[in-house]
């Protein structure tokens, strides 16, 4: 069985690559700090399995044709669309070269990579990785949150016409809280909103990818706040979610 894994070298990415490799999955693991992939190789050389590691650029759109073609010939059961990251701040100081430098790795790259996959698979998990932003325009997050709630809308609505088409694919889109990762140290922010751990993200993920879930949201709480947002106007889930992220 084979994994491959985008963003591998730290937070839900490398803790994902621990737990298949735990269940005997061959991994190609894939980031663009080669130093850190490698301490993950290491990590693992326990394992009875193969790890190969790719320290591609995946917003580089010519690196992920090259890995497609890679993997006509090493299909693979399952793909973890998890690199991304987040740009925090308002949208006038922000800089545009960084949103749009977001855009290519959270949209146009997951994208490609999920529809040629689904078209060189025969069977298997596809998993996005979104956000619980993708539920809510989020003042401050703003092009992250909309980065996010395309992957969630593209990946469910892609799912949904694979299992009409009876194609044995599917594609899982996930939607964690905030989680105690990096990504608010690239996105710039200080969070005092508690997360939870990286494992408790994983485990949720694993339970999904068993039952063959199209949705999983880790934690009760953000479960929760999601069946809440349904009836709240907009005008106020707008300020409810400023006020949040100002505290950052």
């Amino acid at each position: 069985m084979l994994a491959v894994i985008t963003g591998a070298s730290s937070g839900i990415g490398k803790a994902i690559a621990y737990r298949l490799a735990k269940q005997n999955y061959n991994l190609i693991l894939i980031a663009r700090r080669l130093d850190r992939l490698e301490m993950v190789k290491n990590d693992l050389s326990e394992y009875p399995i193969s790890v190969d590691l790719l320290d591609y650029d995946i917003s580089d759109l010519n690196k992920c044709k090259t890995l497609i073609a890679s993997l006509k010939s090493n299909k693979p059961d399952i793909f973890i669309n998890n690199a991304g990251f987040g740009v925090y701040g308002d949208s006038l100081t922000v800089y545009t070269d960084k949103e749009l430098e977001m855009i290519n790795l959270n949209i146009i790259s997951l994208h490609y990579l999920t529809k040629e996959l689904i078209k060189i698979m025969d069977k298997g998990t596809i998993i996005n990785i979104s956000s619980m932003a993708a539920f809510l325009p989020t003042p401050l997050l703003a092009s992250y949150a909309a980065t996010k709630a395309y992957v969630y809308s593209y990946s469910q609505a892609v799912n949904y016409e694979l299992k009409k088409n009876n194609k044995q694919v599917n594609v899982m889109t996930v939607c964690p809280g905030p989680v105690k990762t990096e990504f608010n140290q690239v996105a710039n922010a200080d969070p005092k909103m508690k997360g939870i751990t990286v494992e408790q993200c994983v485990d949720s993920i694993i339970k999904g990818l068993n039952k063959k879930k199209s949705l999983v949201i880790p934690s009760f709480k953000m479960k929760f706040l999601r069946f809440i947002m349904r009836f709240v106007p907009t005008s106020l889930i707008l300020k409810v979610s400023h006020k949040v992220q100002s505290k950052k």
